[in-house]
């Protein structure tokens, strides 16, 4: 091509793009009002293109009901190929419905595939879900009334505040990826929590699927610096993380920072529930009325054949109060063609396990808990520490001799850890095989023996 018909061929491109970016103008007024107004009245007070195209705008997009609700969105967004955007952008959305108001600054759809979107009739699928959508700046207040809309989240009777929310891969049955930060709510209605405020600064999770059924299993979860303080619950929660669904063998958990403030909540409950719930603080805390918890969780899976063997260690710390362990390990046959980490997630009952035996240790230890039972409990009976010691211990004797040595020195242990003679108990089990379980079950108190249970007290 000579360098006039170049020059030519590029003037006519240049003079031609108005008209094409008019005609996207065009349009997205057009497709706006296919979709939005049979909900309403809408009003669309500019549509534009960008001079070389690529981006088409939608500005003052105001729809009205048939109650008098208002949407609003400030600028309507499409960028790249109008048939196939890159990204759907809506800013400045402030929507108002009976008395309650939802105001958002942006909300960005990643390849969303069309360039207008009916957010009550999404067409994503697990197979086709959406790429990606995020969101900055909402501000949900429904404390005078409810916004119209199936949301996944928002609070009856309260207001809800969210920095930023990011999420990829999204269907009405899984979401690949999800970042939030910055939400906050109120509420005079948490369902069981009572009324209160929750605040959690970061929260992140991956591969949740099931969404549409009851059991809902996710990859990977964290979240952190959790604050809710209700009329029912005062807690904190600095850091909780849960990675792994055994696809890959292996799956852990940890909780650090759990604080809950019960002399807060005793002063919340009711008055005549106050005195029990108060010593049980006191043997829980030593008066401090802050009980802080931490624990951790390791697992893994090991194929063997048509078999396998599950691995699981836990252990929970009260501060200066107890410590509790578990360790097992435990040989499984799987159902025939079963896939682990499915088998498992979708597992209602874990009676139903096929194991074919195992081993399981139980670990107790006492930071401070169990001194404090005595004086409390000698109190109650009217009796001395020693008077209620003593009792105790012909209690436990007792019980030897009704279900047997092994319970009795599980028992014994106990008194000594109240008595402050023993630290730590550390019970060993021989798991017998699931198809045993019935006829085992018929004689209860020979289960110790047929377990080999084995009960060391430090």
């Amino acid at each position: 091509m000579s360098r006039l018909n170049f020059v030519a061929a590029a003037a006519l491109g240049v003079a031609l793009i108005p008209g094409l970016a008019q005609a996207d103008a065009e349009q997205l007024e057009q497709d706006l009002r296919t979709k939005l107004s049979s909900q309403g009245e809408l009003k669309v007070a500019k549509v534009s293109d960008s001079f070389l195209g690529g981006t088409t705008t939608a500005e003052q997009v105001r729809l009205v009901d048939e109650e008098g609700g208002t949407t609003t969105i400030g600028k309507y967004i499409v960028k790249g190929d109008y048939e196939d955007p890159d990204e759907v952008i809506l800013e400045g959305i402030n929507m108002v419905q009976d008395q309650a108001t939802l105001t958002m600054e942006r909300m960005t759809f990643t390849s969303p595939g069309q360039a207008v979107l009916d957010l009550e009739d999404l067409p994503y699928t697990a197979e086709n879900p959406l790429k990606g959508v995020s969101l900055k700046g909402l501000v949900l207040d429904q404390s005078e009334g409810e916004v119209d809309l199936d949301l996944p989240f928002g609070v009856a009777g309260g207001r809800i505040e969210l920095d930023e929310l990011s999420a990829s891969d999204l269907s009405e049955q899984a979401i690949g990826s999800l970042t939030l930060s910055g939400l906050s709510a109120t509420s005079d209605d948490f369902g069981d929590i009572g009324a209160g405020t929750i605040v959690l600064p970061s929260l992140t999770f991956s591969g949740l699927t099931g969404i549409e059924t009851d059991k809902p299993t996710v990859d990977s979860f964290e979240l952190k610096d959790l604050d809710i303080a209700t009329d029912k619950l005062v807690m904190t929660l600095g850091h909780l993380v849960s990675e792994g669904d055994l696809a890959d063998g292996k799956f852990s958990g940890n909780m650090e920072a759990l604080s809950l403030n019960l002399a807060k909540m005793i002063e919340l409950a009711p008055a005549d529930e106050r005195t029990n719930l108060r010593m049980l603080s006191n043997v829980l805390t030593g008066g401090s009325g802050q009980l802080d918890l931490d624990a951790k969780m390791d697992g893994s899976w090991r194929a063997q054949g048509a078999n396998g063997q599950l691995d699981s260690q836990f252990e929970m710390t009260a501060t200066d109060a107890l410590r509790f362990g578990l360790d097992a390990g435990i040989p499984l046959t799987l159902p025939k063609g079963a896939e682990p980490a499915e088998y498992f997630a979708n597992l209602e009952d874990w009676t139903e396990l096929d194991t074919q035996g195992g081993d399981m240790t139980l670990t107790l230890s006492n930071l401070g808990a169990f001194e404090r039972i005595a004086p409390v409990a000698a109190t109650l009976m009217g009796v001395s520490e020693n008077e209620w010691l003593e009792q105790i211990r012909t209690q436990a004797k007792g019980m030897s001799t009704m279900m047997g040595p092994e319970i009795g020195a599980v028992l014994s242990g106990l008194v000594q850890m109240m008595d402050g003679k023993a630290k730590d108990m550390t019970v060993s089990l021989a798991l017998p095989p699931s198809a045993e379980a019935s006829k085992l079950a018929q004689d209860p108190l020979g289960l110790p023996a047929v377990m080999q249970m084995q009960v060391n007290v430090k």
